[in-house]
């Protein structure tokens, strides 16, 4: 398909989580998010996976393990800084990305219980 905006790609990635079944706990939860945004990357970017260059490269990556953080206040929620945005899930499956500059919430999906990230 070619190089397409990272505008446009992050819509396609976020559009995706949004239609997905729900995750029934964290590591569901990321697997998804994981494989929504590397097969958008794989079909739209024209940037071949290789996480050794993510700062330079142009491609979206998933979150890394040490970028992992507590939230506090709710020991049940993990954190995942991006570059910009910022990934909240849910021991229980429930996901939420936000735009770090703006706190707009980009997309929330319920965990299999029904309950979001914050309840």
């Amino acid at each position: 398909m070619g190089s397409v905006a990272k505008a446009v790609r992050l819509q396609a990635f976020l559009r995706r989580l949004a239609e997905l079944p729900p995750a029934v706990d964290h590591d569901d939860a990321r697997r998804k998010i994981d494989e929504t945004l590397n097969a958008i990357e794989d079909e739209m970017s024209g940037v071949p996976y290789d996480p050794d260059h993510w700062r330079t490269d142009g491609r979206m990556y998933p979150a890394l393990d040490d970028s992992a953080a507590d939230v506090e206040g709710h020991s049940d929620v993990t954190a995942y800084r991006h570059r910009r945005p910022e990934t909240f899930i849910a021991a229980h499956g429930a996901f939420e990305i936000r735009d770090v500059r703006t706190g707009a919430v980009l997309v929330a999906k319920p965990g299999a219980n029904g309950q979001g990230v914050w309840t």
